[in-house]
């Protein structure tokens, strides 16, 4: 892309992020993702929408996104235990990286597996499981699932990021994405 491409698209970024846009009628928090995924919802799909209230329409209202604690249902299963810790994980995580007061329901034991969760297509891979285990969060090892540092990163930050630099006269495209590549390394590792 060339860097007028760019500028115009982080611009239009900028000019739509200026003010806190209208809400939906259901806000996407935490708590309405895990009970979608427990209705059977395909869990990225649930925490994706939470993932655009948290990063874009709802990024104002972070605390209240975060601060209902999970209705577990009925009949636990794996599946159900599973995503109700990587929710739990993925709340204290975000809450920590963007100096937001964490929930105390986050600390319920009961979010912590008994065994292992890869979440990797490749689990089976021994330098895969040697990956994950050094790159994941500490929110989430501590719950024994391993994701990698990768699954909150997002196009709402690269695009303020790309904007700080062209507002600092950096007009290289290359120069331009290695100015945002370095702020997400400082913000999620590389």
């Amino acid at each position: 892309m060339k860097f007028e491409t760019h500028r115009l698209m982080a611009q239009d970024y900028t000019d739509r992020h200026s003010t806190p846009s209208s809400l939906p009628a259901t806000i996407d928090t935490m708590a309405y993702a895990y009970r979608r995924i427990c209705q059977g919802e395909d869990p990225w799909t649930a925490l994706g929408d939470f993932s655009n209230a948290w990063y874009g329409y709802g990024k104002h209202l972070r605390a209240e996104l975060v601060k209902e604690p999970l209705d577990k249902p009925i009949e636990e299963t794996d599946w159900t235990r599973q995503w109700g810790a990587f929710c739990a994980a993925s709340v204290e995580y975000l809450c920590m990286l963007y100096q937001q007061p964490c929930p105390e329901w986050v600390h319920d034991t009961s979010y912590i597996l008994a065994t292992p969760w890869w979440e990797s297509r490749r689990a089976d891979d021994l330098s895969v499981r040697v990956y994950l285990q050094k790159t994941t969060p500490l929110p989430f090892a501590r719950r024994n699932i391993f994701c990698g540092n990768r699954l909150y990163q997002n196009k709402y930050e690269m695009y303020e990021w790309m904007q700080e630099a062209i507002a600092q006269g950096i007009t290289d495209i290359h120069e331009i994405q290695r100015y945002a590549r370095q702020k997400e390394i400082a913000l999620y590792g590389a």
